[in-house]
């Protein structure tokens, strides 16, 4: 499994918004402000699949722009199969009301047209399916009372990588880590909340699941900082793990 970590962070700092490339083709939410470093690393038209955890900017903020440049590419170049988009129910009708005030041009603005080059699969909690050579489970997370999903990748050698999105200590979340050997978690928050894990809770959920690697991601300045000193497999913008 190859990791391109796309960012780290959560709003307001300077590192980019926390999103994932796996094996060069499918993403893992799509941020406001990242559209360049994806485009630096991958060519849109090859995607397979996107996965989106939830609707804040900060992970969807930027799938306006990637779905109108595969739409050109397309057309271009001539790919007739669709890209996968994976979300809550509701998604290409905010993406072209995200076209209507920031970006698209008048060809790209009907539902219609969106569906035609891009399938949308709504996905809900414990739903389980087949998605590039991956077995992938969905588990609904616990981010205040925003719908938000977390996705495990499971390989044909029966390795499975998980992806949190915003969540704090929940049940999905301890199920997720129990079957999982490596984990990209939430550390946003700097105490204990009800959006957020916060870095003494990742400290806790380490020990209780050793055989699963946490990496800290989504993480504050604060949070980011603390990692770096207690070594607790921190994460930058724009490294590559081979898993």
């Amino acid at each position: 499994m190859k990791i391109n970590v796309v960012g780290t962070s959560c709003s307001w700092y300077k590192r980019n918004n926390t999103s994932f490339i796996l094996d060069d083709k499918m993403l893992l939410d799509v941020s406001s402000g990242n559209y360049k470093p994806i485009i630096r690393n991958i060519d849109i038209f090859d995607l397979n699949a996107i996965f989106i955890s939830h609707l804040h900017a900060d992970h969807v903020g930027d799938l306006h722009i990637i779905t109108t440049r595969f739409i050109r590419e397309s057309k271009k170049r001539g790919r007739t199969t669709k890209l996968r988009v994976y979300g809550q129910k509701g998604l290409p009708e905010q993406i072209v009301e995200l076209k209507k005030i920031i970006y698209g041009a008048p060809d790209e603005l009907d539902l219609e047209l969106l569906k035609d080059s891009i399938d949308f699969i709504e996905v809900k909690d414990g739903m389980e399916f087949e998605e590039s050579g991956y077995k992938v489970k969905v588990y609904k997370m616990s981010h205040g009372n925003m719908l938000c999903f977390g996705y495990s990748f499971t390989d044909k050698e029966g390795k499975t990588i998980s992806f949190s999105a915003d969540t704090c200590r929940c049940v999905s979340l301890e199920t997720m880590l129990s079957t999982s050997g490596y984990a990209f978690v939430d550390m946003a928050g700097i105490t204990e909340n009800p959006h957020h894990l916060h870095y003494e809770g990742f400290a806790e959920l380490e020990k209780q699941y050793p055989t699963c690697k946490m990496f800290p991601v989504h993480t504050s300045d604060p949070s980011q900082e603390y990692a770096e000193k207690n070594n607790m497999n921190f994460l930058h913008d724009g490294q590559i793990l081979n898993l």
